[in-house]
């Protein structure tokens, strides 16, 4: 049976040893989870990088488990036949053999958020789908079991940062409920029977682990944007669980929606100790913590405050835009710059024992930037294969196993500390030298006293909050902290449907001073034209923007004109149009095509910029409707955002729409 409890803590009070016993493990902790694509096309071969960064991870001896997000197989060409009679009928650990590790699978969260697709169930009015899934705790928790989680993270409804307060309150209250519903699941398999179809293999699996006491640990999934709000959470979920008839257990609790808060460090630890607050202490050493998309520098900061595990993906990311993680700086440098920080024989400043590129027998620094600036054809990537010699995907599956034994041999140095009993002066020493961290170890001490007098009785004045930061005496009289809400103060709402704006509706006559018409995708960001995205754009455009009329694809209503972006409903919404959800693709398809239809003649040129997949292929598909327009860059190196920055990109719309005003001036 699934189980958390702490080993030991430091002597000097900070830190703690635990193990969470597993089917796959035990796990030691703390310890870091990195997050590897187990399903990356429609068999085992499929993936590229991720096939091959998953090859070179889930066999390592120190490796203490994988992160999988359960729905991220939608991003891999994966069709509902594909998911159901191929992926579903074999566990992860029964389909990769070399895979030894514990699993944990989050419930996709993010995912759901942002579908159309994957809504309620049909008993709850929701419309039905092909792939048998759908945003609840049943359907989710099969598609777990049927991957064969170790570690399961109950199904969760994130809080985007500024949702509306009474939003917020009732997303957190569904996923409490959705938590309470998983255990009781987990305690009695028979609610899993005739529920969905897809369902009945996984009640099968439930009842053979619970007979063998193999059930999957749970972790309860927590959001929250400050440290009054999660610290609710907590005692309303332990309040709940306490008030209903479950014999199953919980193992710790998993804090969500942390990925775009990784870079104000100080949140962060507010939310963390709103979390370690509401444990009661008698079940302190029983409950582990886990932080999601968060690992690295912030381990020993945070493994001070109490958190067990971690995750990252951004080994990962930053491989795939060819940055290398220095072991002694933390700064992650491009590859084409990264000469100068070299050895003066040449080799990589690395000396991690497990890292493959840096070693003696790897890889050199001339021949990793020369494979991954060189774009081999069809013919040749099949003669490597054939050969058994590696491709590009294999050079970045390199990099990114560096990257991450960066982020892995801080988590060691954190264990060794934490057994050594000197986890505070190990932070106290790293925070000296990273900016960021200081300023949590600050933040840390403005609602932990102790903390406080430890690292005074230490001589770490210049540690102390006040110190340095001009907000820290404000903080400690009001024992504030929380989401600076600074000059942006829009919040945003996921209740917002299609109907909410519709262009066509309304009586809309664009600029007749402007000739070009300018489609762009949608950004996070609002009002649009405030966005990185947008504002690049735009300031590249420099003084042809007199004559372009903007008007942006939204995912959610289609196209928004220049002058409609700051209506409440453009600036509230949150959504993403994803591949999956084919009927909200059509919807704004079909708006754009009306559009262009409506005011299209109005216009010499008209013309789309957009580098992400599902985006183009809306504007792609609008054009080639309306028999007009043209999509840039005509020929991306790949359909993903980092190729709308790319100067040589806006360069290729620059010169056609220079040509264009050229003939113009010519008749």
């Amino acid at each position: 049976m699934a189980s958390f409890r702490v080993k030991t803590v430091g002597d000097d009070g900070y830190g703690r040893l635990g193990e969470l016993d597993v089917t796959q493990g035990p796990v030691e902790t703390p310890a870091l989870f990195p997050v590897v694509n187990m399903i990356g096309g429609t068999t085992v071969k499929s993936g590229g990088v991720w096939r091959r960064m998953r090859e070179k991870l889930i066999s390592k001896d120190h490796l203490q488990g994988i992160m999988f997000q359960a729905m991220s197989f939608t991003d891999y060409g994966v069709s509902p036949d594909n998911l159901n009679d191929f992926w579903r009928t074999e566990t992860f650990h029964e389909r990769f053999e070399d895979l030894d590790a514990p699993v944990f699978i989050d419930s996709g969260g993010f995912k759901l958020m942002n579908s159309n697709t994957f809504g309620e169930t049909p008993e709850k009015g929701g419309v039905p789908n092909e792939w048998g899934l759908y945003t609840d705790p049943k359907s989710i928790l099969g598609l777990q079991l049927d991957f064969g989680a170790d570690i399961i993270a109950t199904l969760d409804y994130p809080i985007p940062p500024k949702l509306k307060d009474e939003e917020t309150l009732e997303r957190m209250n569904r996923s409490i409920d959705s938590a309470v519903e998983c255990l009781g699941i987990i305690d009695d398999p028979s609610l899993l029977d005739d529920q969905f179809d897809v369902n009945s293999r996984a009640a099968d699996r439930l009842r053979e682990r619970k007979a063998a006491g193999e059930e999957p640990s749970v972790y309860v999934a927590l959001h929250g944007h400050d440290y009054e709000t999660i610290n609710w959470y907590v005692g309303n979920f332990l309040d709940r669980v306490e008030d209903v008839d479950v014999d199953a257990s919980f193992e710790g609790f998993a804090v969500g929606s942390l990925v775009p808060l990784r870079d104000s460090i100080d949140v962060l630890v507010d939310i963390v100790q709103g979390a370690k607050d509401a444990i009661p202490e008698g079940r302190a050493d029983e409950i582990g913590l886990h932080v999601f998309g968060v690992g690295g520098k912030q381990v020993g900061l945070l493994s001070l405050l109490g958190v067990d595990t971690f995750d990252c993906s951004t080994h990962m990311q930053t491989a795939r835009y060819k940055k290398y993680l220095h072991p002694e700086t933390w700064t992650h440098h491009s590859l084409d710059e990264l000469e100068g920080y070299l050895r003066s024989d040449g080799s990589f400043p690395c000396d991690l024992p497990n890292c493959r590129l840096c070693r003696e027998d790897g890889i050199d620094y001339e021949t990793l930037l020369e494979e991954l600036n060189t774009d081999l054809t069809y013919d040749e990537r099949q003669e490597r294969k054939a050969n058994g010699e590696p491709i590009k995907s294999d050079y970045y599956a390199l990099l990114a196993r560096h990257n991450f034994e960066v982020y892995n041999q801080e988590l060691t140095n954190v264990r060794d500390a934490i057994s050594d009993d000197r986890l505070l002066e190990y932070v106290i020493g790293f925070a000296r030298d990273h900016d960021d961290i200081k300023k949590g170890l600050k933040e840390a001490q403005l609602r932990d006293k102790r903390l406080r007098e430890d690292i005074e009785s230490r001589g770490a004045y210049d540690l102390l909050p006040g110190s340095t930061l001009t907000s820290d005496q404000a903080k400690l009289s009001d024992w504030g902290g929380g989401v600076d809400a600074g000059h942006d103060t829009q919040q945003i709402s996921l209740k917002h449907s299609p109907s909410d704006f519709d262009v066509r509706t309304r009586a809309h006559d664009p600029p007749s001073d402007r000739d070009v018409l300018l489609l762009v995708p949608c950004s996070q960001k609002k009002p649009y034209s405030e966005s990185r995205t947008h504002s690049v754009l735009w300031d590249k455009l420099g003084h042809r923007t007199d004559s372009i009329h903007k008007v942006t694809v939204s995912g959610m209503y289609g196209p928004v004109p220049q002058e409609c972006e700051r209506e409440q409903p453009v600036l509230e919404y949150d959504y993403v149009l994803a591949q999956e959800d084919e009927a909200q693709r059509e919807l704004v398809t079909d708006r754009v095509r009306e559009y262009l239809e409506t005011h299209g003649d109005e216009f010499d040129e008209i013309v789309g910029y957009v580098t992400s997949k599902t985006y183009r292929q809306v504007i792609e598909d609008a054009f080639d409707d309306y028999g007009r327009g043209e999509v840039f860059p005509r020929d991306p190196q790949a359909l993903q955002l980092t190729e709308f920055f790319r100067n040589s990109n806006i360069d290729e719309l620059l010169a056609f729409l220079d040509t264009h005003r050229s003939e113009r001036a010519t008749e």
